[in-house]
């Protein structure tokens, strides 16, 4: 395919732009989808190549020319249960879909943290859970390479560099976005 290059789904967001912000500056080559050309800009900015795209329509076109995929994209906590489907699950649904027909290298997926039991979340993020645990089980079951990330409760805390990948031995159940971007590069 050539030169590797990441999607970066959710650019605009709060972990997706520190993420093409740390590959930046690692010359890991990626592209932001932006929903809106007001967003490119921060982008253009540091020299990220952007692409217009909007998870509830079309997008497919992004993934041309890439060989991985960071999906990081989320409707946000002020959205009803009808964004959270439309973005959190179809949009990841319709992305996976979209990375097994360009035949993507690898496809990380930032999820939620106890997504796999969504009824024992609090009753207001049962819908988030569900969306999550769905899309998660989707890229799953899918032939692409892939990388499920499962944060907690996120924070805007400085990046310590490390991460704990098991669950039963963590001390926390935070995380720093910084470094769940940290661990996505």
């Amino acid at each position: 395919m050539g030169q590797k290059r990441t999607l970066v789904i959710g650019a605009h967001g709060q972990i997706g732009r520190l993420f093409c912000e740390r590959a930046q500056s690692s010359q890991h080559p990626v592209r932001a989808m932006v929903r809106s050309a007001e967003q490119r800009e921060y982008f253009e900015g540091m020299g990220t190549p952007c692409v217009l795209g909007d998870l509830e329509a079309d997008f497919a076109h992004a993934l041309d020319g890439c060989t991985d995929v960071v999906f990081t994209a989320g409707s946000g906590g002020h959205t009803g249960a009808d964004k959270t489907i439309l973005v959190d699950l179809y949009g990841a649904l319709r992305a996976i879909e979209a990375a097994e027909e360009r035949g993507i290298e690898h496809f990380v997926m930032v999820s939620a943290l106890r997504c796999e039991a969504p009824l024992s979340a609090p009753p207001g993020l049962r819908h988030y859970m569900v969306a999550k645990k769905l899309a998660d089980e989707r890229l799953a079951a899918s032939r692409l390479p892939h990388t499920i990330l499962r944060p907690g409760l996120l924070s805007d805390d400085a990046p310590s560099g490390m991460v704990c990948t098991d669950p039963g031995r963590a001390t926390s159940r935070a995380i720093s976005r910084a470094n769940v971007a940290h661990c996505i590069l």
